[in-house]
């Protein structure tokens, strides 16, 4: 990237303070930690930071320019470093990222859906990897402030993009379609998640298909045809739409899967062509992540063979279905991104194929943001984990006591059952209980900050 500050200045409306319009940026950033010489810091005010309140030390960084909306913080910017105030930081970062993308002329691809959005993401940008140079989303920067940051990674080397949308209401979507204009898209699913602030299933459909508001004329969408209430609220739109799925009606069909336990492959009807793809992760539920990801491909001309490499090298992002090797053969599972009832469901039945001869342990915690289900889908999880041939069942904080009431409801005996309300007593009993020879899934809403549980249990293990 290089972009002069009139650039910048024309694209977010914001007036010049000091510093001259010819300085050229050679980056944006938002984090004062990790912003390199040339950058244009952006303060933006966050419900427990201001960015402003780190512009000191931003001093002999070598920081080009910085944006600001509190003209008082003017005095702690370096005296070489030029001053942009806006009206709004976030919103004049959105506007600049909005007009920095119709620079560029190159197929964009949006991908959203309330589950598996990220590794189909990440799938289907290793596919197309296979004949462009992509920039795809980073990690989970799929909101209003991840989603501008991706966009001004955009380069003259790029030939596609990959972007990943999330969402938490009603809008947001179309929101920030609006900054990507894509001119395709995936929608994995419409799920349970999101209730707390969606209310029901219908309403997050719906705000799921805003993207479909922005599809090109001679663009499509692949669409989740198992999903009766996604297809009926797309057929609203009148962009052309494809669907993936298990069910003979779909153009992309899932028509078989078999696990090996240590990969799966997956044959699928691409139309009238029929082809088996392997991915070497044994979890059946990613079947289709791979349709959704190997059909987009297909359908952007990437050739069948390239897409067949890409998926046999497929890594998971981090904290998804991760599988660390342990000491004495056991496997600590890593699923700690994110957590609803059907990711959960999902991450069960996957460490059930792997359980061989080891002991299957899971270690289950809250699952946030499930509104007036929340009973009810802890208490689904546990009926599930019942149907699991878990050995025991671990579970952590207050919802998740219905995983044990679930549990036992199905059947489960309450020996295998241990309960506790927090982390800190669940590390020492998984310490002196659960060893190198056992299958461990962690797995939990991100808010619950599982990954910091495993990695306390994984140092405690390696010391005893």
């Amino acid at each position: 990237m290089k972009l002069g500050l009139d650039f910048i200045i024309a694209g977010t409306g914001g007036q010049l303070l000091s510093g001259s319009e010819e300085v050229v940026i050679t980056g944006v950033s938002t984090d004062s930690r990790t912003i390199m010489p040339g950058e244009l810091f952006v303060a933006l005010t966050g419900e427990r930071f201001d960015g402003h309140d780190f512009i000191p030390d931003l001093v002999n960084k070598g920081v080009t320019a910085v944006l600001i909306d509190r003209p008082d913080c003017i005095s702690s910017v370096a005296p070489d470093t030029a001053v942009i105030l806006v009206k709004d930081t976030l919103e004049a970062l959105q506007k600049l990222a909005a007009v920095y993308r119709q620079t560029f002329a190159l197929p964009v691809v949006a991908v959203t859906g309330s589950v598996g959005k990220t590794t189909t993401k990440d799938m289907l940008a290793a596919c197309m990897a296979q004949s462009f140079n992509v920039l795809k989303t980073w990690g989970n920067y799929n909101n209003e402030i991840g989603l501008p940051l991706t966009l001004l990674k955009l380069n003259e080397k790029h030939q596609a993009a990959v972007i990943e949308i999330g969402m938490r209401n009603t809008g947001e979507i179309r929101h920030l379609s609006s900054l990507l204009q894509p001119a395709y898209a995936i929608i994995t699913n419409v799920e349970a998640v999101h209730l707390e602030t969606m209310g029901t299933l219908l309403n997050i459909a719906r705000a799921k298909c805003e993207v479909l508001e922005f599809i090109s004329e001679d663009g499509f969408a692949l669409l989740n045809g198992d999903n009766q209430l996604l297809l009926t609220t797309a057929s609203d739109f009148p962009c052309r739409i494809y669907t993936f799925g298990y069910q003979p009606h779909n153009d992309i069909q899932i028509l078989s899967v078999e696990n090996d336990g240590s990969q799966i492959k997956v044959d699928l009807k691409l139309f009238a062509c029929r082809e088996s793809f392997r991915l070497p992760l044994p979890v059946n539920q990613l079947a289709g992540n791979l349709a959704a990801a190997a059909g987009m491909a297909f359908l952007m001309g990437i050739d069948r063979k390239e897409i067949k490499a890409a998926l046999a090298g497929f890594k998971t992002g981090d904290k998804r279905m991760n599988l660390i090797p342990l000491s004495s053969g056991g496997v600590a599972v890593d699923d700690t991104y994110n957590a609803n009832p059907q990711s959960m469901m999902a991450a069960l039945d996957a460490c059930r194929e792997m359980k061989q001869e080891r002991r299957f342990v899971a270690v289950l915690g809250d699952m946030l943001e499930l509104g007036d289900l929340e009973k009810e889908g802890h208490m689904q999880v546990g009926g599930h984990a019942a149907q699991m041939n878990l050995d025991l069942l671990i579970t952590i904080g207050d919802r998740a006591r219905y995983y044990r009431e679930g549990a036992i409801k199905q059947g489960m005996l309450a020996g295998k059952i241990h309960h506790f309300n927090h982390q800190k007593e669940a590390l020492k009993w998984l310490t002196e209980n659960i060893g190198p020879a056992d299958l461990v899934l962690f797995k939990a809403s991100r808010g619950q900050q599982f990954d910091i549980l495993l990695a306390d249990w994984m140092r405690e293990l390696s010391t005893s």
